[in-house]
Protein backbone atom coordinates (compact mmCIF):
# COMPACT_ATOMS: atom_id res chain seq x y z
CA UNK A 1 0.00 0.00 0.00
CA UNK A 2 1.34 3.39 -0.92
CA UNK A 3 1.01 5.76 2.00
CA UNK A 4 2.95 8.90 2.82
CA UNK A 5 4.39 9.72 6.22
CA UNK A 6 2.13 12.74 6.73
CA UNK A 7 -1.01 10.60 6.20
CA UNK A 8 0.17 8.10 8.82
CA UNK A 9 1.13 10.81 11.31
CA UNK A 10 -2.18 12.60 10.82
CA UNK A 11 -4.06 9.33 11.39
CA UNK A 12 -2.14 8.50 14.61
CA UNK A 13 -2.54 12.01 16.01
CA UNK A 14 -6.27 12.02 15.15
CA UNK A 15 -6.81 8.61 16.79
CA UNK A 16 -5.03 9.81 19.96
CA UNK A 17 -7.08 12.99 20.13
CA UNK A 18 -10.39 11.13 19.75
CA UNK A 19 -9.45 8.74 22.58
CA UNK A 20 -8.18 11.57 24.80
CA UNK A 21 -11.38 13.55 24.32
CA UNK A 22 -13.68 10.54 24.92
CA UNK A 23 -15.07 10.80 21.39
CA UNK A 24 -15.74 7.08 21.39
CA UNK A 25 -18.04 6.69 18.40
CA UNK A 26 -15.63 8.59 16.19
CA UNK A 27 -12.73 6.51 17.56
CA UNK A 28 -14.63 3.29 16.82
CA UNK A 29 -15.24 4.45 13.24
CA UNK A 30 -11.47 4.28 12.67
CA UNK A 31 -11.56 0.46 12.89
CA UNK A 32 -12.25 -2.15 10.22
CA UNK A 33 -14.94 -4.79 10.78
CA UNK A 34 -12.24 -7.50 11.27
CA UNK A 35 -10.33 -5.40 13.83
CA UNK A 36 -8.31 -6.65 16.82
CA UNK A 37 -7.30 -4.44 19.77
CA UNK A 38 -4.68 -6.17 21.92
CA UNK A 39 -2.88 -5.10 25.09
CA UNK A 40 -0.76 -8.09 26.16
CA UNK A 41 0.47 -8.59 29.71
CA UNK A 42 4.09 -8.81 28.60
CA UNK A 43 6.04 -7.48 25.60
CA UNK A 44 7.12 -10.95 24.62
CA UNK A 45 3.53 -12.29 24.46
CA UNK A 46 2.95 -13.49 20.93
CA UNK A 47 -0.23 -15.57 21.12
CA UNK A 48 -3.32 -14.13 22.84
CA UNK A 49 -5.03 -17.53 22.68
CA UNK A 50 -2.30 -19.02 24.90
CA UNK A 51 -1.34 -16.05 27.10
CA UNK A 52 -3.30 -13.75 29.37
CA UNK A 53 -4.01 -10.30 27.95
CA UNK A 54 -5.02 -7.06 29.64
CA UNK A 55 -7.30 -6.43 26.64
CA UNK A 56 -8.02 -8.61 23.62
CA UNK A 57 -11.06 -7.30 21.78
CA UNK A 58 -12.51 -7.75 18.34
CA UNK A 59 -14.70 -5.06 16.73
CA UNK A 60 -17.87 -6.28 18.49
CA UNK A 61 -16.16 -6.23 21.91
CA UNK A 62 -14.79 -2.76 21.19
CA UNK A 63 -18.37 -1.66 20.57
CA UNK A 64 -19.44 -3.18 23.90
CA UNK A 65 -16.51 -1.52 25.70
CA UNK A 66 -17.50 1.85 24.24
CA UNK A 67 -21.18 1.37 25.11
CA UNK A 68 -20.12 0.69 28.71
CA UNK A 69 -17.89 3.79 28.79
CA UNK A 70 -20.72 5.94 27.43
CA UNK A 71 -23.36 4.47 29.77
CA UNK A 72 -22.32 6.44 32.83
CA UNK A 73 -22.17 3.25 34.92
CA UNK A 74 -18.37 3.06 35.00
CA UNK A 75 -17.67 4.82 38.29
CA UNK A 76 -13.98 5.21 37.48
CA UNK A 77 -15.06 7.37 34.53
CA UNK A 78 -17.19 9.77 36.61
CA UNK A 79 -16.09 12.41 36.09
CA UNK A 80 -14.23 11.48 32.92
CA UNK A 81 -10.49 11.69 33.45
CA UNK A 82 -8.52 14.34 31.64
CA UNK A 83 -6.14 12.62 29.26
CA UNK A 84 -3.46 13.67 26.82
CA UNK A 85 -1.00 11.55 24.94
CA UNK A 86 2.14 12.38 23.05
CA UNK A 87 2.96 10.23 20.03
CA UNK A 88 6.56 10.02 18.82
CA UNK A 89 9.21 7.85 17.15
CA UNK A 90 6.89 6.88 14.31
CA UNK A 91 8.32 4.15 12.10
CA UNK A 92 6.47 3.09 8.97
CA UNK A 93 7.19 -0.52 8.07
CA UNK A 94 6.90 -2.35 4.81
CA UNK A 95 3.49 -2.54 3.25
CA UNK A 96 1.82 -5.66 1.96
CA UNK A 97 -1.07 -5.28 -0.42
CA UNK A 98 -3.53 -2.84 1.15
CA UNK A 99 -1.96 -2.85 4.64
CA UNK A 100 1.00 -1.22 6.34
CA UNK A 101 2.53 -1.72 9.82
CA UNK A 102 3.30 1.39 11.83
CA UNK A 103 5.10 1.52 15.18
CA UNK A 104 5.19 4.49 17.52
CA UNK A 105 5.93 5.37 21.11
CA UNK A 106 3.45 7.14 23.36
CA UNK A 107 3.20 8.78 26.76
CA UNK A 108 -0.31 9.11 28.18
CA UNK A 109 -1.16 11.24 31.19
CA UNK A 110 -4.45 10.41 32.88
CA UNK A 111 -5.51 12.98 35.52
CA UNK A 112 -8.30 12.03 37.88
CA UNK A 113 -9.27 13.77 41.11
CA UNK A 114 -6.08 14.66 42.95
CA UNK A 115 -3.87 12.14 41.24
CA UNK A 116 -2.53 11.16 37.91
CA UNK A 117 -1.24 8.07 36.17
CA UNK A 118 1.45 7.97 33.56
CA UNK A 119 1.20 5.26 30.94
CA UNK A 120 3.81 4.80 28.27
CA UNK A 121 4.69 2.21 25.72
CA UNK A 122 4.81 1.26 22.10
CA UNK A 123 1.84 0.91 19.76
CA UNK A 124 1.93 -1.28 16.70
CA UNK A 125 -0.82 -0.42 14.25
CA UNK A 126 -1.76 -2.34 11.15
CA UNK A 127 -3.48 0.15 8.87
CA UNK A 128 -5.54 -0.58 5.78
CA UNK A 129 -6.75 1.80 3.12
CA UNK A 130 -10.53 1.48 2.92
CA UNK A 131 -12.86 3.82 1.03
CA UNK A 132 -10.00 6.29 0.53
CA UNK A 133 -9.32 6.45 4.30
CA UNK A 134 -6.90 4.71 6.61
CA UNK A 135 -8.50 2.30 9.09
CA UNK A 136 -7.06 0.21 11.91
CA UNK A 137 -7.05 -3.53 11.34
CA UNK A 138 -5.03 -4.19 14.47
CA UNK A 139 -3.61 -2.19 17.34
CA UNK A 140 -1.23 -3.86 19.76
CA UNK A 141 -0.21 -1.78 22.76
CA UNK A 142 2.96 -2.78 24.62
CA UNK A 143 2.87 -1.00 27.99
CA UNK A 144 6.24 -0.33 29.62
CA UNK A 145 4.81 -1.15 33.05
CA UNK A 146 2.75 -4.17 32.01
CA UNK A 147 4.69 -6.42 34.38
CA UNK A 148 3.92 -4.24 37.41
CA UNK A 149 0.80 -3.78 39.48
CA UNK A 150 -1.41 -1.22 37.79
CA UNK A 151 -4.81 0.31 38.12
CA UNK A 152 -7.64 -0.97 35.95
CA UNK A 153 -7.69 0.26 32.36
CA UNK A 154 -11.11 1.93 32.25
CA UNK A 155 -10.22 3.92 29.14
CA UNK A 156 -8.72 3.42 25.72
CA UNK A 157 -4.94 3.06 25.60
Amino acid sequence: MSVCRSQVEEFLFHEARLADEHRYDEWLSLWTDDAIYWVPCQDEDTDPSRQVSLIYDNRARLGERIARLKSGTVLAQDPKPLMRRVISNIVIGLSSGTEVKVESNFVLIEARGRGQNIWCGRSIHTLRRQDDNLKMVEKKVLLVNSGQEMSVLQFLV
